[in-house]
């Protein structure tokens, strides 16, 4: 009896046993904290597998028909799950709507738990679904490139060439409509300049002199050469409508300063005109960025001097400018300083960019960081590269970024 009675009473071990009670669900909770980091780790590549699958079948809509983009689409979220074994494919669906242009792709999976099995979770279910269109997205950019003398320095303007083709290339490739990405190509100097067609535009006016006493003469329809000068201040900031008798508003028809300046090509598809322009560019005379931004925005309105565009609340559309320079401000029409100079590009840009257009600017080599960088919408949106040769993958990169096919989900 006194045996039974001290082992009633002796409470060594008691910790040992009250363990033994709480360790199975213990083990369950730290399994399923480890389980389920393996789910979400599996949900990551099945969405990033997914969201890849909708943009291909995207891309590719217009060109495959729905049987073989379904078959592409699962060999591609296979292949993109391979790497994680916790994620396999499990049930998948792609709906394709070619009315609509979308195109759905769900797929699931089931990770298999490990220690949470002990608590009765067998498997953690995850899936995901993505939807992408495709030919729905309108891209008007305008192309504001240098083309002033210091461009045919450290082979500047031939890597301008090569990058911008390029550009047109991915951009070409991308559109599968008529007209769904169009492209105006602004080449500047001190001016711009048109073909000598405009003359009997009503916006130009015809009053700007060169020379004096004798010699002095003035610019006509007859001699003008299609370059064009910075309107009278305030106007030489945006492309605020030319108003018929009102001389300031007009565009000032000027005897080239560079007479060799390549044209501006208004908005267009036309990609075989287009390379032709970009072809034909020259370096030539001093830098005056602000006409550039102006004439880059014209190109991207509806209204005169060039009506190419289509409003900026179209649905489904995005315009863009791509503005880029070697240099700093050097000479316009009005003599200013660089400051002056600066601050009128600075002008431009903002007023574009209240247009609803975005900008991307590039510094090559040289230039007022500051200020382009300010004229880019997004510092994102800039770029300064230190070597031409770097010109090809950021217009790579910004054509991509353009052209992408839309992941809506």
């Amino acid at each position: 009896m006194s045996l039974l009675s001290r082992f009633r009473k002796d409470a060594s071990g008691t910790t040992a046993v009250l363990f033994g009670f709480v360790a199975i669900p213990m083990i369950g909770i730290a399994g399923a904290c480890v389980d389920y980091a393996r789910a979400s780790s599996a949900r990551a590549t099945l969405n990033a597998a997914v969201d890849s699958a909708a943009l291909m079948v995207a891309r590719d809509a217009t060109k495959l028909t729905d049987a073989q983009l379904k078959t592409r689409a699962e060999a591609l979220i296979r292949a993109n799950l391979a790497g994680n074994s916790d994620a396999r494919l499990g049930t998948y669906t792609v709906a394709i709507n070619r009315t609509a242009r979308t195109v759905d792709v769900t797929a699931t999976t089931a990770v298999e738990t490990s220690l949470a099995k002990v608590i009765g979770i067998d498997t953690i279910p995850v899936s995901s679904t993505a939807q992408s269109v495709w030919g729905t997205n309108r891209v008007e950019l305008a192309l504001v490139l240098d083309n002033t003398g210091s461009m045919a320095s450290s082979n500047k303007l031939t890597e301008l060439k090569k990058a911008s083709l390029d550009l047109l290339k991915i951009m070409k490739e991308a559109s599968t409509e008529t007209d769904q990405i169009r492209i105006s190509i602004v080449p500047f100097a001190t001016q711009v300049r048109l073909p000598t067609t405009y003359k009997v535009a009503p916006w130009l006016r015809f009053d700007l002199t060169k020379g004096s006493g004798s010699n002095k003469k003035t610019i006509s329809p007859a001699t003008w050469e299609g370059c064009i000068s910075d309107r009278d201040k305030p106007y030489d900031v945006s492309d605020a409508g030319a108003v018929i008798g009102q001389n300031a508003t007009l565009y000032p028809a000027d005897f080239c300063a560079q007479s060799t300046l390549t044209p501006i090509r208004p908005l267009t598809s036309d990609w075989t005109a287009l390379t032709s322009t970009i072809n034909a560019m020259t370096p030539v005379g001093y830098t005056n960025v602000t006409i550039g931004a102006v004439w880059g925005a014209a190109s991207l309105s509806p209204i005169a001097p060039l009506p190419e565009a289509v409003p900026v609340n179209t649905p489904r559309l995005t315009k863009y400018m791509v503005l880029l320079t070697d240099g700093d401000n050097t000479q316009n029409r009005f003599g200013d300083s660089q400051s002056t100079m600066d601050d009128r590009t600075e002008a431009a840009c903002k007023s574009a960019k209240a247009a609803g257009i975005r900008i991307y600017s590039i510094r090559v080599i040289d230039g007022n960081r500051n200020l382009l960088r300010g004229c880019a919408s997004e510092t994102a949106m800039y770029y300064e590269v230190t070597n031409a040769s770097q010109l090809t993958p950021i217009f790579q990169q910004i054509a991509r970024e353009i052209s992408q096919i839309r992941l809506t989900m």
